[in-house]
């Protein structure tokens, strides 16, 4: 018979095995448990890092918007003597903010950094881009999207440099102005309309029905009883939109339309279409002040007995004849006659008198115009001393646009900048192709001095008095409200932010006054693209 003394020997080595195999799986659950500790905590800090990148970004977002309030501002109280001076790479272009550095501290913006610049080069910069389109068919490019035409390029291609700086919105069609011209002339706001790129009868007559007050519908448009029979009923504004977005629910409004379509050449044959946005705007406005900022002397203030104090207070800007011819305008009104009679001063000021004052309701109705007497003063007819047969004549006229209003409001809005407009625009504001194309050309070759007034219109031929008359008060070579792309952005990656903005400076103090984020949608350019100088 065998000896059982070996048994516990083997039950006691089994034993031990049992404990080293238990020992084994609690190190590697320990040693899983440390590792997934040691993931967790690399993720958090990532996303701690992330977080706080987008934090600085955020700021950065905040100090760029308060830069552009600050040039905003200082370009409305000391309006620049060039023109369009906002597109400027010195002030739009790759611009950081330094907190306890110098300029000499912070690695060269060369368009192609060496490879201890683009590790070390962490700043963050921003820049302001005046039209940055997103292609509606290339959401995510594989090289720089051309703004003007919304093709995916190479950054090696021969291409226009992107449009640094901000967009004044005077260059626009403001829909109030659209709204005022067809209540003053029934049909004229549809042909208005019909001028811009996509256009059609239905989407315009739709549009103004959505902004005017009556809930009368036009021939092509639409009122409440459409709205509210739609599978997801809704009403129409009747007022202004708070955004121009807003009109996407318009009927007859396509996203095509208003953002241009993905093939130009459905709608628009050869030309380029930019969007609506770029054509259309809410927020146009000026200051009414001259060029030194100050604002301007309202003819239309004051009573009968004012009008020797009013005299003397245009000796002070313009030619005594001519301070003379308003008071008497204001005395008995204008007419439109330019028979031969008398000069101004041939007057007698101290002889003449009224009981009540007439408005001067347009400055260009002071030139080729005259005064007529009663015959209890004479009886005379007093030609003005504004004539365009007489260079030097209508030449102070441009004087006395930069410093006589005959509009008492702080705030001029939906002007129509002639020197920056559109030919789209150009064609709604003057309803004449023709004379459009022939602003859109000849501004080209103007100089500065020029630009300030609106009256190289006349002086050049382009368009006559009578026309100069119909759209003297809708048009401007100023515009105090602005509006820009800002992003966010630095050298080695990370997060960048994108957000349009529109700046008011036309009332005391600029502000912000609309904005959308963009960041969601991509980036069309490069990085690089953003430095090319």
């Amino acid at each position: 018979m065998k000896s059982s003394r070996g048994l516990p020997n083997l039950c006691c080595q089994r034993r031990r095995g049992a404990v080293l195999v238990v020992v084994l799986v609690l190190v590697v659950m320990i040693a899983l448990a440390g590792f997934g500790f040691l993931a967790e905590m690399t993720t958090e800090y990532e996303a701690a890092k992330i977080n706080g990148d987008l934090l600085q970004a955020q700021q950065m977002m905040a100090s760029a918007e308060t830069y552009l309030l600050t040039i905003a501002e200082q370009q409305a109280t000391n309006p620049p003597d060039h023109d369009d001076p906002d597109h400027s790479t010195n002030l739009f272009q790759a611009q950081s903010l330094f907190a306890g550095q110098s300029l000499a501290d912070i690695p060269d913006r060369s368009v192609e950094p060496s490879a201890a610049q683009s590790v070390t080069d962490d700043v963050w910069r921003f820049c302001v881009v005046a039209d940055l389109n997103d292609s509606p068919t290339n959401s995510q490019p594989s090289g720089d999207v051309d703004v003007e035409t919304d093709n995916v390029m190479s950054l090696d291609a021969e291409t226009s440099p992107l449009r640094f700086g901000l967009q004044n919105e005077s260059s626009k069609l403001n829909l109030s102005a659209v709204l005022r011209w067809d209540a003053a002339e029934p049909g004229r706001g549809r042909r208005s309309l019909l001028q811009l790129a996509g256009m059609t009868d239905e989407a315009a007559d739709g549009i103004l029905d959505w902004i005017d007050a009556d809930d009368e519908p036009r021939e092509f448009g639409a009122e409440t009883e459409h709205y509210l029979q739609l599978n997801r009923p809704y009403r129409p504004r009747n007022g202004l939109p708070e955004t121009l977005e807003e009109l996407l629910f318009v009927k007859g409004v396509t996203r095509d339309m208003f953002f241009g379509a993905s093939d130009t050449t459905l709608f628009f044959g050869d030309a380029t279409h930019g969007g609506w946005p770029q054509l259309l705007t809410l927020f146009s406005a000026e200051r009414n002040s001259g060029s030194t900022g100050l604002p301007r002397l309202n003819l239309n203030s004051g009573l009968a007995t004012d009008l020797p104090e009013l005299e003397q207070r245009l000796q002070g800007f313009v030619s005594e004849e001519l301070a003379r011819y308003i008071v008497l305008a204001r005395m008995f009104g204008l007419s439109y006659s330019t028979e031969l009679g008398v000069t101004p001063l041939q007057v007698d000021i101290n002889t003449v008198s009224a009981s009540t004052v007439l408005p001067i309701t347009n400055l260009s109705d002071l030139v080729d115009s005259s005064v007529q007497l009663p015959a209890a003063v004479g009886g005379q007819r007093v030609n003005s001393p504004l004539k365009t047969t007489d260079l030097s004549s209508v030449q102070s006229f441009a004087f006395l646009e930069d410093r006589i209003t005959t509009e008492s409001a702080a705030v001029l809005s939906g002007r129509v900048n002639i020197n920056l407009a559109t030919e789209d625009v150009l064609r709604a504001l003057t309803d004449d192709p023709a004379v459009a194309s022939q602003i859109a050309q000849q501004r080209q070759t103007i100089d500065a001095t020029e630009r300030r007034s609106t009256l190289w219109l006349l002086t050049r031929q382009i368009i006559d008095l009578p026309m100069y008359r119909r759209i003297f008060s809708d048009i401007t070579t100023r515009g105090d409200v602005y509006s820009g792309e800002i992003i966010v952005y630095r050298r080695i990656g990370g997060p960048f932010l994108r957000r349009k903005v529109t700046i008011d400076a036309a009332n005391a103090s600029a502000g912000r006054v609309n904005w959308l984020d963009k960041t969601a949608q991509g980036l069309p350019v490069s990085l690089n693209a953003l430095e090319l100088k």
